[in-house]
């Protein structure tokens, strides 16, 4: 299905970067090195629409971290690279506008979700939860090493916006012991009609799956509206909850999109404390910053729709 104007890829770019990053792979790779965990990785995670890419950019904007900009995900095979290009052509910047188009940010010094290296790095075709299963196919050695390599060549912790990590939660931490994760929830329903918002908007149709599939994804797709966007979230709220279950509380902190919006202060002090308890030790950039306006797209939303998505979350939670 095309994307509406303004939200189309260029072909020739696409081919272009992918030309690009094919030659600079191996390159790349002779440059890495055995490095020590000496650096946190922080995995921003939740369902989309939830509130994760505001919480990459106040993260990335007010804690003394790494983290991936549109410049640096151009590189997604030779991160490094990207790394140290940023590092000199663009340095010292940090996100400023805390917006973006379903999560899609603007400038070049905002944080970029880094799809195309996720995907690349954990062997996924798209946004479909292939279950514990897939992780036997996973090169986990490879990953600890890119990973580590990165917060080296930034010389600090690293803040990523991971939607695939978040379905390996327990293996990454296991392989690299000061994960950290900051999982972001928001009121289901809001999240339903935000994600409607994106197929209309972003993809030409309401009936056009957006973003990330649950393993219920075979059946749901049948299902009615409704009951496809109620299904999304739960069912990808609790693969969530699972992997979070499965790793030590330590290395996590659970917050909301209200929260965030309402007092990000005390969210970005949180991560501060989920940083410190895994030893690295970051600055805060700026001391305060103010509340932001919560979206609750049910306020405007068709009170029938409303009343059909509630009806499919109760469906939903009697079937299992």
């Amino acid at each position: 299905m095309r994307r509406p104007e303004g939200f189309q890829k260029d072909p020739e770019e696409e081919r272009f970067l992918t030309e690009l990053n094919d030659a600079l792979q191996s390159v790349e790779e002779t440059r890495y090195r055995d490095f020590p965990e000496r650096y946190a990785t922080l995995h921003v995670i939740g369902v989309p629409r939830a509130g994760t890419t505001l919480a990459t950019q106040l993260v990335a904007a007010h804690l003394d971290v790494g983290y991936i900009n549109k410049l640096i995900a151009a590189f997604w095979k030779a991160p490094t690279a990207g790394i140290r290009l940023s590092r000199k052509l663009l340095p010292d910047s940090r996100p400023h506008a805390f917006a973006s188009t379903f999560g899609l940010t603007s400038d070049v010094q905002e944080p970029h979700e880094f799809g195309y290296f996720w995907r690349w790095l954990l062997g996924y075709q798209d946004l479909s939860d292939l279950g514990e299963e897939h992780a036997g196919t996973i090169d986990w050695h490879r990953v600890r090493r890119v990973l580590i390599n990165m917060t080296w060549a930034f010389q600090r912790p690293i803040v990523f916006k991971s939607f695939w990590l978040g379905m390996h939660i327990r293996r990454i931490q296991s392989d690299l012991p000061r994960t950290c994760f900051l999982r972001i929830r928001r009121e289901p329903l809001e999240t339903a009609l935000s994600l409607l918002r994106m197929r209309e908007e972003l993809l030409g149709s309401a009936g056009a799956w957006a973003s990330m599939k649950p393993r219920e994804y075979s059946w749901l797709r049948r299902e009615s509206i409704p009951v496809q966007l109620a299904g999304q979230v739960l069912y990808l709220e609790r693969m969530l909850d699972r992997q979070v279950a499965s790793v030590d509380g330590r290395n996590v902190v659970e917050s909301s999109y209200e929260m965030l919006c309402e007092d990000p202060n005390r969210v970005l002090g949180e991560v501060d404390e989920l940083l410190r308890r895994n030893e690295s030790e970051v600055s805060r950039i700026s001391t305060s910053i103010g509340a932001f306006k919560v979206s609750r797209p049910s306020r405007s939303a068709p009170q029938k729709l409303v009343k059909a998505i509630r009806e499919a979350f109760i469906q939903l939670e009697e079937r299992s």
